[in-house]
C-alpha cells in the first residue's frame, strides 16, 4: 500500500518542484526591462494620442508606442497573443491621452480582411507606461579592457 501511495504523490510532488521554478524566473512586462537602460521612469500618461506614429519590439505583453521623439514601452495586463507579431495597434483611450485601464486594439493582421481567427484582433488593456530612450543603448558604459587600449595607444 505505501508503495502505492509513493508512486502517486512522487509525480505531483515533482511536478509542483518543476512548476515553482519556471514561475519564480519568468519576468513578465516592464520586469523584464528592470536592467535595461533604456526603461525609465513610469508615467501616468502619453497625451495627444492621436498623433502616436509607430510602435516596435513588441512581446506578448509590452509594445515600445512611437510618438513623435518621445518613445514609451507600454505593458499590458496579462499576454495580448496577437502583440507579440503586432501588424497594426489602435488606441481606444477616452480624450486624448492613454492611461492605465485605456486599451490598445491589436491585430496580427494587415487588413481586416487577412484575419484568420477571432484571436487575430485582441483588446489589451494597459497595465503601466514606462518612458523609453531607445538610444540608451549607445551610451552603456565601455569595458574596461577597451578603454586601456585606448589610453596605451
Amino acid at each position: 500500500m505505501r508503495a502505492i501511495l509513493i508512486s502517486f504523490a512522487l509525480p505531483t510532488i515533482l511536478a509542483a518542484c518543476a512548476t515553482n521554478e519556471t514561475n519564480d524566473t519568468r519576468l513578465r512586462g516592464a520586469e523584464r526591462y528592470a536592467d535595461d537602460p533604456r526603461l525609465g521612469e513610469e508615467v501616468d500618461r502619453i497625451c495627444f494620442a492621436s498623433s502616436i506614429d509607430g510602435f516596435s519590439e513588441t512581446t506578448r505583453d509590452t509594445v515600445v508606442l512611437r510618438n513623435g521623439r518621445k518613445h514609451y514601452l507600454v505593458e499590458v495586463f496579462t499576454s495580448c497573443a496577437p502583440l507579440d507579431h503586432a501588424m497594426r495597434i489602435g488606441l481606444d483611450s477616452t480624450g486624448g491621452c492613454l492611461r492605465k485601464s485605456d486599451a490598445l486594439i491589436v491585430s496580427d493582421s494587415m487588413s481586416d480582411i487577412g484575419e484568420t481567427s477571432s484571436f487575430s484582433r485582441q483588446r489589451c488593456l494597459v497595465n503601466g507606461i514606462y518612458e523609453w530612450n531607445p538610444d540608451a543603448e549607445a551610451d552603456a558604459p565601455v569595458d574596461d579592457e577597451s578603454s586601456e587600449e585606448d589610453t596605451e595607444s
